[in-house]
């Protein structure tokens, strides 16, 4: 599939541009044909920046010179991440063809004339792609088979002057949309492909470059789908009601938050570390009967031994006994190892260590198969998915096989259907200037080998913070298959619980639908809940208090 781009300077090209363009030329089903360079004035290195400088903002002076001020200093604080090579990026543009376009006006939108649209339709692209930014005319919307494309950093419905994330930051919005858009001749009206969203941050520039470096993944899955269907389809249209530039007031707002944020953190967070207070304390409960059904109130967590926290608990039944397998995190060392004890009477006693290895582990998936046990922790620190084969329950393992070498993935969970069809559900962080939230994907696999990996036709098939990664077994309940995962909002991790039903699952196509959010206001003084594990009667889910 012949694509095209426009950027805005080869100079200024930042981290999450270079991305897609290394993707795109890694794809063997993709060709980058032409880089069509709109020269404007040469732009900041941050969106941020230049929206602030762009935006009818400009005119509240005080208000712009402050919150500029307030980005430079993060961005001096938050050194910009570099994941891509450059020099390599720009020699294989080098060889792409390019043309330039340029404004007579500082501000105007470029413009193409006849001369330079037919110098552009002489390369039968099938997407341009719009990576500067900038709005054309009506006569320029049919330069592709399949139109110009742009990605809109907020949700689809609202567009709002400022930059990407103020105002979800300043109104403590759940989440940050991205949506990706066929351009037409009103930008209010633009066709919508792709909506994803993205868990907000404390800074600005933090939820930027989040935000920023995620689209990519929206950007990549579109182009690759469109390589395989020869077809668009989009499911709205972008009717966007305006909202105004921020106020100084809406700045002042932000920029006390900020550093309130640091201040709660560095100083409060470190003097009751001292007096031996646990922050963002995960710990375990055990219940009876189904979890759907039960009231959470009256389930009691159970106690933690000091300088730990506990969490991602799963199941296992050995002999007459039952068996909880959990994340055991250390504050001392500041790294998980995998426990497990025996539960009796609603309490885990017998608390032994299983893999105490020299990098963090944290979800223990265990698993029988073939008489045998099984345990798929989350290894993304070793940066590979491993399972281990237990030689001697409950504390000896053997490396049984690994998949996805040199990968970030995590919290990776098998469902074998009832055609006996092995699926791997797994995570992945695509770069460390992205999370491991935002992103799910499934593959089919042929056995615990792992020597045939199938990936799912709409790989990633989730691009949602709000419910991508996983929180546990994929299990089933009234003849329905549920797949629990975490709720990754208002800037906390695992902040909820949801319970997605799966409607339709096969190698071509996946469909899951949120049934269920369990928030975390059963008890007082928890903030976060985000694993769910049931077994024969009994379940295990955690949640986390602030302190502890």
């Amino acid at each position: 599939m012949r694509v095209g781009i426009f950027i805005e300077s080869l100079d200024h090209l930042v981290n999450w541009e270079l991305r897609a363009i290394e993707e795109i030329k890694n794809d063997p089903k993709l060709n980058l044909s032409l880089v069509i360079q709109c020269e404007k004035k040469p732009r900041s290195t941050s969106k941020v920046s230049s929206t602030i400088s762009e935006s009818p903002f400009s005119k509240n002076l005080l208000g712009t010179l402050l919150l500029k001020l307030q980005c430079r200093l993060e961005r001096l604080f938050f050194k910009e991440a570099s994941t891509v090579e450059r020099r390599k990026i720009l020699k294989f543009l080098d060889e792409v063809p390019r043309l330039s376009i340029s404004s007579k006006k500082k501000h105007s939108t470029p413009q193409i004339d006849s001369d330079l649209s037919d110098k552009i339709l002489a390369y039968d692209l099938d997407v341009l792609v719009n990576l500067a930014g900038v709005h054309f005319g009506s006569k320029n919307l049919s330069l592709s088979k399949h139109g110009i494309w742009s990605l809109q950093y907020s949700d689809y419905t609202i567009h709002r002057s400022g930059p990407i994330g103020f105002w979800e930051i300043v109104l403590k919005e759940p989440s940050v949309g991205v949506s990706l858009q066929v351009q037409t001749v009103d930008p209010r009206k633009n066709l919508v492909l792709d909506e994803a969203h993205f868990n907000r941050q404390w800074s600005l520039i933090k939820t930027e470059t989040l935000i920023l470096e995620g689209s990519v993944s929206v950007l990549l899955k579109n182009l690759r789908k469109l390589g395989q269907e020869n077809t668009l389809t989009s499911f709205a249209d972008c009717i966007i009601p305006l909202y105004g530039p921020p106020s100084l007031i809406d700045v002042l707002k932000y920029v006390l938050r900020f550093y309130y944020y640091i201040i709660n953190k560095i100083v409060g967070r470190g003097l009751n570390y001292l007096m031996g207070v646990r922050y963002d304390c995960w710990t375990i409960f055990i219940g009876k009967g189904n979890f759907l059904n039960t009231k959470h109130s009256e389930i009691s967590p159970i106690e933690l031994p000091k300088k730990e926290f506990w969490a991602d608990p799963f199941l296992l039944q050995y002999n007459d006994d039952c068996y909880v397998f959990f994340e055991n995190y250390s504050y001392k060392t500041k790294r998980g190892k995998i426990s497990c004890g025996i539960i009796k009477d609603e309490k885990v006693t017998n608390v032994v260590d299983v893999l105490d290895l020299d990098y963090h582990l944290s979800y223990p998936f265990i698993f029988k198969e073939d008489g045998e046990i099984f345990l798929m922790p989350e290894t993304s620190e070793n940066k590979r998915l491993e399972i281990y084969r237990c030689v001697d329950f409950p504390t000896e393992w053997e490396l049984y096989s690994t998949a996805f070498e040199g990968e970030m993935v995590a919290d990776a969970s098998i469902y074998d259907d009832r055609d006996k069809q092995k699926w791997l559900f797994i995570n992945k962080r695509l770069a460390s200037t992205t999370t491991m939230q935002d992103e799910l994907y499934i593959y089919k696999i042929d056995s615990l080998k792992m020597e045939n990996i199938q990936p799912h036709k709409q790989n990633p098939v989730v691009i949602d913070a709000r419910c991508a990664r996983n929180g546990g077994a994929i299990f089933e309940y009234g003849n329905e298959l549920y797949r629990p995962s975490q709720r990754n909002i208002e800037g906390i991790y695992g902040r909820a619980l949801n319970i997605n039903k799966i409607e339709k699952l096969t190698i071509d196509e996946y469909v899951e639908n949120t049934n269920t959010i369990v928030h975390p206001n059963f008890r007082k003084g928890l903030s976060a809940m985000h694993h769910l594990h049931q077994l024969n009667g009994l379940f295990v889910f955690d949640a986390a208090y602030k302190k502890k």
